[in-house]
């Protein structure tokens, strides 16, 4: 890093910043809010640090230079982490785009694999960069491909698709998602029995790879749980519930749900009304809405959930740098999860 003589002491001070993040602006290690950004590139120019070339786009105070027309297809906003996502997308957005031109948001439900193709088409005709969050279907597969033939980036959002024209990938590590609930389940759940999987749907790849992952955990570590097949709940509450009130009545024994999937509001309506909401432990994926209530009473045990403000974040700044040229190559961000119980809520 260039400028030695300019400490990132001085810079956190003079940007009214911690250090840890002036290490994270300067260096790259984790997405910040765009004003933060600002702030310390604004700072460390003041105190005559040689700014890389990457971190010039922020050089002019308060504004940004580049502007993008920005679009994202996303699930129902009826799902709350997605109705969350879109206004933490829309905020970070703010700085990089016009206003006769503003971010593009389509929303789709998870089966309607026409729909989310057609959206995708759609917004190649008139923006630079899109956000994707889509089964990994041939269709869609193929509007990606022609998206990009036109010159659009395209981004998969929290999970994957097998194309490689794709401009990029950001979300989770869903391998290490998976191996963390496992562990939980490993180390917190009293009992030995079966074990329930719920996801939205197996094209979706990031719950694919996170089942995956909890079951090679177990099997690594011989446990004597046996994992049942996944159930599937389309991202739909009302699902959720119905596939989680059979399971419990065709179970017995179970003893522990996973579920990496949107929808989890019915799985916990369907605990408490089965009356097994402290014999089951229940491990899902997050944010989830009155989630607190949920771990204080017990019906869930542990929540891995997204920083959804810090994600957004990632998702701008990769866009921006992406149109700016600054990585003309394949671009792919990962982004931490925190655990949650009702210690920390």
């Amino acid at each position: 890093m260039a400028g030695k003589k300019t400490t990132m002491s001085a810079i956190a001070r003079e940007a009214r910043v911690g250090i840890a993040t002036v290490d994270r602006v300067m260096n790259r290690r984790a997405a910040v809010r765009p004003e933060t950004e600002r702030k310390v590139i604004a700072a460390a120019k003041k105190l005559g640090f040689a700014l890389e070339k990457s971190h010039r786009l922020f050089e002019v105070a308060g504004q940004s230079p580049v502007r993008l027309k920005m679009g994202f297809v996303l699930l129902r906003r009826e799902h709350s982490f997605y109705a969350q996502l879109a206004e933490s997308l829309l905020e970070q957005a703010a700085p990089y785009y016009d206003l006769a031109h503003p971010p593009q948001f389509i929303s789709h439900d998870i089966s309607a694999v026409g729909d989310t193709a057609a959206a995708i088409t759609q917004l190649s005709q008139s923006v630079d960069v899109m956000g994707v969050v889509a089964l990994d279907n041939p269709m869609i597969r193929y509007a990606v491909e022609e998206a990009s033939r036109q010159g659009v980036k395209v981004f998969t959002l929290l999970s994957d698709l097998s194309v490689h024209s794709r401009a990029g990938y950001v979300g989770l590590d869903n391998q290490q998602a998976g191996r963390t609930a496992a562990w939980a389940v490993e180390r917190m759940c009293r009992k030995q029995g079966e074990i329930g999987v719920i996801i939205g749907d197996n094209r979706f790849l990031c719950q694919e790879t996170c089942e995956i992952s909890f079951r090679s955990y177990l099997r690594e570590h011989l446990s004597g749980h046996r994992v049942l097949e996944p159930l599937r709940s389309y991202e739909r509450a009302e699902s959720a519930r119905q596939v989680t009130l059979s399971m419990l009545a065709q179970h017995p024994e179970l003893v522990a749900l996973y579920a990496p999937c949107g929808g989890v509001e019915g799985i916990i309506a369907a605990l408490r009304e089965s009356g097994r909401q402290h014999d089951v432990m229940l491990v899902c994926h997050g944010p989830v809405e009155n989630a607190e209530m949920a771990l204080i009473d017990g019906t869930l045990d542990l929540m891995l959930t997204h920083r959804i403000h810090e994600f957004a974040a990632s998702v701008i700044n990769t866009f921006v740098a992406a149109v700016g040229g600054e990585h003309p190559g394949f671009m792919q961000i990962i982004n931490r999860f925190d655990l949650i119980t009702k210690e920390n809520i």
